[in-house]
């Protein structure tokens, strides 16, 4: 399940990257309460009524990844059940994560590619195929024939762009949306999930009292009382107030200086590149000045992998800057727990969201809610097509998303009214079992036309707590923030230059943080040196884009 953990890191750190562990299915079983059912979008007539009767069995072939050659996914309920709907059997072609990009590219213009891919997106590819007849078009009618596939293509926000681009009008994918249902009230655009987890227990006892949204002057008076009244016993000089990797550290502190510092973005009728604007240098400036006061983990710039996580978890650190869908706050409120047996994460943890001085959240641009997709071989037979379409149509109700993310109705869950309490066997610790180990056949269904990132924000087997949690800081967020749909056109432009184009700024910023120069040297030295690279990618993008 790596990359589809990465659909989220697209989210959390350009993604999202958050919800989608296997916390799914091995959550704490704690949640025997009631819970909301997760919604999908309106349950729709369409190709659903008389799903029954489809006489002649069908069959197709399709590739995946997380299956096996010698795996049985045709043999548990979950498979069974869509079956007697749809009377269909598939031959699965198993791809790993390391060869799934270049098997795709090599099958479809070999013009020897299975029934059905699940394919890495690439907008020139994606032109290529469609103009040479490559991939098949999703009929015409397919929005009155499959009203709740279409309506999840619409909640992507690729699909109407894609037709719009086509000459026709024509989509030649089903783009899997991450959020069918977003947890926000006022919007579905994507929002950026990160905020601040702090010890919570800590902060009481050193008297200050953290509400929904954070400054990054407070985060400096928490820190530093952590540092000085060590709450967590560690001894003098030992605890860290805040410890992130370079990317988080600076979404708090640059960020809401310029919420485009690392991306192109247009301004007054023109694309710039956020890293050299001036606001940006200011965000570092920022950086330093709080750097500086001693209050966050010196080896910052060193983590390879998730040490400022090992460092809360063992009490050494008070704070860190982190995702929060509701699977990203109960895998680190497990996490926490399990290091922790004598205290309870509910009442030691607490998140905030991590605003300017103005009280507005700069989160992250241009987050797009939607990977990878589903593309199918020009040979297919409508019937087929027709049949596939149907699948993935029942999976994007909210029936469906049930069966595949909460199992057997009366088995591993029970309705009451719209609550759905999760009834499904436990393990030897008392949390549920993993979905994917009792229905192997999880493992393809679960990345068709809604990933799991949707299920998980609303997962009726987390506790209510955690839900509660993610839910209220995305609403916290949405009433703070300037909610600008995503530039596709910039995002998917593909130029040559553009294309290559590999300047790191956070790097950047860590660099000139430790060059031993002044900072404001330092950083207009580095955009000097950048600038022929920042300048071909701009003239590309902007004798394309603007008329």
């Amino acid at each position: 399940m790596k990359k589809i953990v990465m659909a989220c890191w697209i989210i959390l750190l350009a993604t999202v990257l958050a919800g989608c562990s296997k916390g799914n299915g091995s959550d704490n079983g704690e949640n025997q309460q009631p819970a909301q059912s997760p919604k999908t979008g309106d349950e729709q007539q369409g190709s659903q009524e008389g799903a029954t009767g489809f006489e002649k069995r069908i069959t197709f072939t399709a590739t995946s990844v997380d299956v096996t050659e010698n795996g049985n996914y045709t043999e548990d309920e979950i498979f069974k059940t869509l079956d007697e709907k749809f009377n269909f059997e598939y031959k699965l072609v198993p791809l790993s994560w390391d060869n799934w990009a270049e098997r795709d590219r090599l099958w479809i213009n070999s013009g020897d590619m299975p029934d059905m891919m699940f394919w890495d997106f690439n907008y020139t590819d994606y032109l290529n195929y469609s103009k040479q007849g490559l991939i098949k078009p999703l009929p015409d009618d397919y929005e009155s024939k499959y009203p709740n596939l279409a309506n999840s293509i619409k909640k992507s926000g690729i699909g109407d762009f894609l037709k719009s681009q086509d000459p026709d009008g024509r989509l030649y994918m089903v783009p899997n949306v991450i959020y069918n249902n977003p947890v926000t009230e006022t919007t579905d655009i994507i929002i950026d999930s990160k905020v601040l987890y702090y010890r919570q227990d800590w902060a009481k006892k050193v008297g200050i009292q953290v509400g929904d949204t954070i400054t990054m002057e407070q985060i400096a008076q928490l820190g530093k009382a952590f540092v000085e009244q060590d709450p967590g016993n560690n001894g003098a000089g030992k605890t860290i107030g805040l410890s992130s990797a370079p990317d988080q550290l600076f979404a708090a502190f640059v960020q809401p200086f310029n919420k485009h510092y690392k991306i192109f973005h247009k301004v007054d009728g023109k694309y710039v590149w956020g890293a050299f604007e001036d606001s940006t240098l200011e965000g570092v400036k920022n950086f330093e000045y709080y750097f500086k006061q001693g209050f966050m983990d010196k080896d910052f710039y060193t983590f390879k992998a998730q040490e400022h996580l090992e460092k809360f978890n063992a009490g050494i650190s008070g704070m860190f800057v982190w995702g929060a869908s509701a699977a990203n706050v109960n895998e680190r409120m497990q996490a926490f727990d399990k290091a922790n047996p004598d205290l309870d994460s509910l009442e030691s943890i607490g998140i905030a969201t991590i605003v300017g001085d103005d009280g507005k959240f700069y989160g992250e641009q241009n987050l797009m809610n939607f990977w990878t997709g589903e593309i199918f071989s020009p040979t297919l037979d409508d019937e087929t097509f027709d049949r596939i379409l149907t699948i993935l149509d029942y999976i994007a109700t909210p029936e469906g998303q049930r069966l595949i993310f909460a199992g057997i109705e009366g088995k591993d869950y029970e309705m009451n009214g719209e609550e759905l309490v999760i009834t499904r066997e436990k393990d030897s610790a008392g949390n549920f079992k993993y979905i994917a180990d009792m229905y192997p056949s999880y493992y393809f269904f679960y990345t068709k036309v809604i990933l799991p990132d949707d299920w998980s924000a609303r997962d009726p087997s987390l506790p209510a707590a955690v839900r509660d949690r993610a839910i209220s800081m995305f609403r916290v967020k949405e009433k703070i923030t300037d909610v600008v749909p995503p530039d596709y056109e910039l995002i998917l432009l593909s130029t040559p230059n553009k294309n290559k184009f590999s300047i790191n700024v956070v790097d950047a910023i860590v660099q000139a943080l430790y060059s031993g120069k002044d900072i404001e040297t330092a950083w207009e030295e580095w955009k000097l040196s950048s600038e022929p690279k920042v300048r071909d990618v701009l003239n590309e993008i902007n004798g394309a884009l603007i008329k």
